[in-house]
């Protein structure tokens, strides 16, 4: 099993940030593999809301949403990821004064037994690469309204607290 988390110090009101977390298609505004995003069942918020993501590499994963505290935190199930048997995903936010606090909380389960667990150190190194640069891209467009224009991994760097 791995374990992840990563935060972000976000220079914006908690209500604006939740606001832009909890616009699901939008997620290929800050996350460089996803492609596109779609909501089906015209369900785009709340539990049951389901996301199906295209990815570089011709992948299409699925997401269903498991927990929704509106304005707090969502989780979410992932499916039909690569050498992945189950995830997991936690987002929240923390407000702190004018700045917000955003959270992942990420648990993989790798597929394949004993080989899986061989690759579990290599696959948390790829997903702690790739965390930082999907947070500072989501600081980037909460701060100034627009998506990075750039490769994710040229952003500063962004303080894990506030």
């Amino acid at each position: 099993m791995i374990k992840l988390f990563a935060s972000v110090c976000i220079e914006a009101p908690a209500e604006i940030v939740w606001a832009r977390l909890a616009k699901l298609e939008d997620i290929q505004l800050w996350s460089e593999p996803v492609l596109s995003a779609k909501c089906e069942n015209s369900k785009s918020h709340g539990v049951g809301a389901e996301r199906v993501c295209q990815l570089t590499g011709n992948l299409t994963i699925r997401e269903h949403w498991i927990a929704w505290d509106e304005g707090r935190s969502y989780s979410y199930e992932g499916f039909g990821i690569p050498m992945i048997k189950r995830a997991t995903n936690t987002w929240s936010v923390y407000p702190e004064e004018n700045k917000t606090l955003l959270t992942s909380e990420a648990e993989l389960e790798i597929k394949g037994g004993v080989f899986g667990r061989i690759l579990e150190p290599v696959m948390r190194l790829m997903m702690q690469r790739m965390a930082p640069n999907a947070l500072a891209a989501f600081k980037y467009l909460v701060e100034n309204g627009q998506p990075y224009p750039g490769k994710h991994s040229e952003l500063p760097k962004s303080s894990v607290r506030c």
